[in-house]
């Protein structure tokens, strides 16, 4: 949790050095921040999230990797994963079988963000 700040300010630097406007960096740093959050509020003891951004002509997706201590998706009913949504163009959430080797369920949640979107 304590290096989410870092995350928040790669996001905003990546997006802003691709032309999106100030309310689309605002928008994109936030939901980093809830998909991170959402990742990490279920994460396994010990464990760490992976972020890949990646910029294409017209849009910015994003994924985010962790483990879960417990099976399950994230909640999407919850006011973090509403508020994903309505920052994102797509949202999605996946979960693969527990893997011994990393004690936990490896859980990905990603989202799209097209650019200049009106």
């Amino acid at each position: 949790m304590s290096q989410l700040p870092i995350v928040r300010g790669l996001a905003e630097t990546l997006v802003l050095l691709s032309d999106f406007t100030m309310d689309e960096i605002a928008d994109i740093r936030l939901a980093v921040d809830e998909a991170c959050s959402t990742l990490i509020g279920v994460a396994a003891a010990g464990t760490s999230l992976r972020c890949v951004f990646t910029i294409g002509e017209s849009e910015l997706r994003v994924q985010v990797d962790g483990v879960a201590a417990q099976e399950g998706l994230p909640d999407a009913r919850s006011f973090g994963w509403h508020v994903l949504r309505t920052l994102s163009d797509a949202v999605d959430a996946r979960q693969e079988p527990f893997d011994q080797q990393v004690s936990g369920y490896p859980t990905t949640v990603e989202f799209r963000r097209v650019r200049g979107k009106a």
